[in-house]
């Protein structure tokens, strides 16, 4: 399976946008996809229920992130991203208080759906990352009954992590809709081949 073109970004549907790892660039595509839709006229929300890792910005803990999804979208960064944490770490150990609602994230998302034409969902870390004691990236995915579409960050060790990522959303019985190549390094040589070789091994078809 090809990874999705940027070309053809505008025609994806409602997705939850998740990677291979942190800093694999899931926020950058995400922008990108926002972009597209809003070129077709279409309006747009962006939606990542929860993040850590956040920084303090007049006085309120405010995403990186939702910040750049909201530089899109024009949304306030609390109907973004209503779960903010300020340590760097899973969501599961920065929640000190335990605080994630995994039914009160479906409804923030079916509200968002009213609202707007096209509804991005973008996860936090990769896909194996716990959201809380009970819940994982994976549950929210069921739960929000919708496509899921993996950001690869090419570079050194990217087949193995890419291959292995596919593997599990497919294992944990999501729609997994294709996925896309994020060049980081653009001076890694080897990118071509790495690309094609998760190609070739990807036979999955949404």
């Amino acid at each position: 399976m090809n990874p999705i073109a940027a070309r053809s970004f505008h025609k994806l549907p409602n997705c939850l946008l998740t990677a291979t790892d942190t800093d694999a660039g899931k926020t950058y595509i995400a922008c990108e996809i926002l972009k597209s839709w809003q070129d077709q006229g279409l309006s747009v929300g962006a939606y990542k229920p929860i993040a850590s890792g956040a920084i303090w910005q007049k006085g309120q803990l405010v995403s990186e992130d939702a910040l750049r999804l909201a530089a899109v979208t024009g949304q306030d960064t609390t109907e973004i991203n209503p779960y903010t944490f300020e340590k760097p770490a899973s969501p599961h150990i920065a929640d000190v208080e335990a605080a994630f609602d995994l039914a009160s994230c479906v409804a923030q998302y079916h509200q968002l759906e009213k609202q707007y034409d096209r509804v991005l969902v973008e996860g936090v870390g990769g896909w194996c990352v716990p959201l809380s004691a009970d819940w994982m990236l994976n549950d929210l995915a069921a739960a929000l009954n919708i496509p899921v579409v993996m950001v690869s960050r090419i570079g050194l060790g990217c087949i193995n992590h890419s291959l292995l990522t596919v593997h599990q959303i497919i294992n944990d019985g999501q729609r997994f809709h294709g996925w896309i190549a994020n060049l980081i390094d653009k001076e890694y040589e080897d990118a071509k081949a790495n690309i094609s070789s998760i190609a070739a091994r990807i036979h999955h078809k949404s």
